[in-house]
């Protein structure tokens, strides 16, 4: 597979960096499930100290994300776009796992936000594999 991507008019998105940037929707999508527009329940007001740090950075993260989505469909700085999209997966692994041992709310996990965290993990392990791939392929 050639994941090299140039700047012609003639020239189509690589196979892989459309995968990518599907893979990538599908984590905004999930991302945005989890938040209190989705399936969060949790009331505000059990929000500790950390959590608020987490709140910053799921913002920071969805940033990198929809940066890297609209340069991937720009055919724009493929690697950087890759680069970023690396960057804010690992920091979403972090939110999760710091999440999982109860230091962001003073209530337990709901459910719904539980198996969505774990759907996530997977989606976030299968962003990173593939955005390795075209960071690799990209010049």
């Amino acid at each position: 597979m050639n994941s090299n991507v140039s700047n012609r008019a003639g020239t189509k998105l690589s196979r892989l960096v459309i995968i990518l940037a599907i893979v990538m929707i599908v984590n905004v999508v999930v991302i945005i499930l989890l938040t209190p527009i989705g399936f969060e329940t949790r009331p505000q007001s059990a929000l500790k100290p950390l959590g608020y740090i987490a709140i910053a950075t799921i913002f920071v993260g969805l940033a990198l994300d929809v940066a890297s989505i609209v340069l991937l469909f720009k055919r724009v700085r493929v690697r950087l776009a890759s680069s970023l999209v690396i960057l804010s997966s690992v920091l979403f692994l972090l939110v999760i796992f710091v999440d999982r041992t109860g230091s962001f709310f003073s209530v337990p996990i709901p459910p719904a936000i539980n198996t969505l965290e774990y759907l996530l993990i997977a989606v976030l392990i299968a962003t990173v594999f593939v955005a390795t791939l075209v960071y690799r392929g990209s010049k």
